[in-house]
């Protein structure tokens, strides 16, 4: 079996190229600059060309591609094990080769143009989330100093900015009610901006074969379908349903030595933002099935019969007849 193989560490300007025979020898370990990479990759005979799964991996992916080659990423977790000695880019790029043969490692595939466009959407309506998070902490803080206490809610928030900014009974300071005024103006500006994205997501999605299919789904919508067609692209790489649920982190850790062997909490590997929204989706429809009578909700209702909500909702997406589906 040929073994044969490119791995390269990714950086800005220099790049570190390893070259590994059939036998698993270093042929080749050296340094080069950007604008070489293209070319010196493409004299190179190994057809197989491997990099950790990091920034500017996707681009090159596309760009190694178009000149014929296979490419393969790697989970950032999957390469450290095999550094030996100091840290250094040689290292890091015969690491990266060693990892590639392992049996067990994962490889995650070279998004599309499409799915880059949908995961940069979302990342940049994420920040804007948390940046409206941040936002509203703040003013219900400095609200609380002159004795004005709202509930955490970003709806409570901004119904009730209006009257306590024209409340002249409360003891707000002409200053603080600028400065309060000025935080409700950003407020509604960042709120319209997440709300950009999410119409940019619904107007990619309309057109988008997987997402018609998903959206079959319950618990799926255009947030959570659009954010698996990013992060999965092709799903054919999983068999079962239960693969991909192990994939993102959904499966119970197993703890096994000898005869002895348990099952803890969710595993929590993968992507942390696509988990997430999988059990939101799945809190979602466990949510609703009180008065519904069809076989998804009586199979739901029976796992709340017999255990908590949270992990009800964890079950969802890992067992039922429609993710096996």
């Amino acid at each position: 079996m040929n073994h044969s193989v490119i791995s390269i560490d990714l950086a800005k300007n220099v790049f570190q190229v390893c070259v590994l025979n059939e036998h698993r020898v270093v042929i080749l370990n050296k340094k080069v600059q950007r604008q070489d990479l293209l070319k010196t990759v493409a004299k190179l005979e190994p057809n197989r060309v491997v990099m950790e799964a990091c920034y500017s991996s996707t681009y090159w992916g596309r760009e190694f591609q178009c000149i014929g080659k296979e490419v393969g990423l790697i989970p950032l977790h999957h390469v450290k094990p095999f550094v030996v000695g100091n840290k250094n880019d040689a290292n890091d790029a015969l690491a990266i080769a060693e990892a590639s043969l392992r049996p067990k490692t994962v490889f995650v595939a070279v998004k599309t143009f499409d799915q880059q466009d949908l995961q940069s959407i979302h990342r940049i309506r994420d920040r804007q989330i948390k940046s409206r998070t941040a936002l509203t902490n703040q003013i219900r803080e400095l609200l609380a100093e002159y004795g004005v206490v709202l509930p955490i809610s970003v709806s409570v928030l901004r119904r009730e900015i209006p009257s306590i900014l024209e409340d002249a009974e409360n003891r707000l300071t002409t200053v603080a009610r600028s400065f309060i005024y000025d935080m409700a103006a950003e407020l509604i500006f960042i709120e319209k901006q997440i709300e950009s994205k999410t119409e940019a997501l619904n107007a990619i999605l309309k057109t988008n074969d997987d997402y018609q299919r998903l959206k079959a789904m319950p618990g799926i919508g255009p947030i959570v379908g659009s954010a698996l067609i990013a992060a999965v692209g092709n799903a054919r790489q999983f068999k079962p349903g239960r693969q991909m649920a192990a994939w993102v982190g959904l499966t119970p850790k197993l703890y096994a030595s000898g005869d002895n062997m348990r099952m803890g909490g969710i595993t929590k590997r993968g992507n942390k933002q696509v988990r997430k929204l999988i059990i939101n989706g799945a809190r979602a429809v466990v949510n609703w099935v009180k008065d519904k009578t069809d076989g998804l909700s009586q199979w739901i209702r029976n796992l709340l019969a017999r255990m908590h909500y949270s992990k009800c909702s964890l079950r969802w997406p890992i067992s039922s007849p429609a993710w096996r589906g």
